[in-house]
């Protein structure tokens, strides 16, 4: 009796021997289209001089996914996927909300959680184009 009792304790208890029960999980897995776009010039106050933001048919699409060991697998427009390690983005916030920011040779890009925006930055034009779900008025 007291053997089944200790085998009822762990079955109810889980596999301790088991790793972590979301280590195949995705910390962070969305997809956003995008409806707009823009192109504005940016220095280190930010952006400035922007077009009118203007549709695109069909929907600019960007997906992100990261794992719970914090690789970064990122879609964009049904590309190709691009894959990053903990030393190539951040996370981050600022007025605009919470953000994924990625870094690569001569351009950066900001993926914005709630799907706001999605910026592309080219550092070495000082450019940026700015994909937005919604227009702001």
């Amino acid at each position: 009796m007291l053997a089944f009792l200790a085998l009822l304790l762990l079955a109810a208890c889980g596999d301790w021997t088991a790793g972590s029960p979301d280590a195949d999980g995705a910390v962070f897995n969305r997809s956003y289209r995008y409806y707009y776009v823009m192109d504005c010039r940016f220095d280190g106050i930010g952006l400035y001089d922007c077009s009118l933001a203007e549709p695109i048919s069909p929907a600019y699409t960007a997906s992100l996914r990261i794992d719970s060991d914090d690789l970064a697998t990122l879609n964009l427009d049904g590309s190709y996927d691009y894959y990053y390690t903990t030393h190539e983005y951040v996370s981050g916030r600022d007025d605009y909300g919470s953000y994924y920011y990625f870094y690569d040779n001569g351009w950066e890009l900001t993926f914005y959680k709630d799907g706001s925006e999605l910026i592309f930055w080219d550092t070495d034009e000082n450019t940026a184009t700015v994909y937005l779900y919604d227009l702001e008025y």
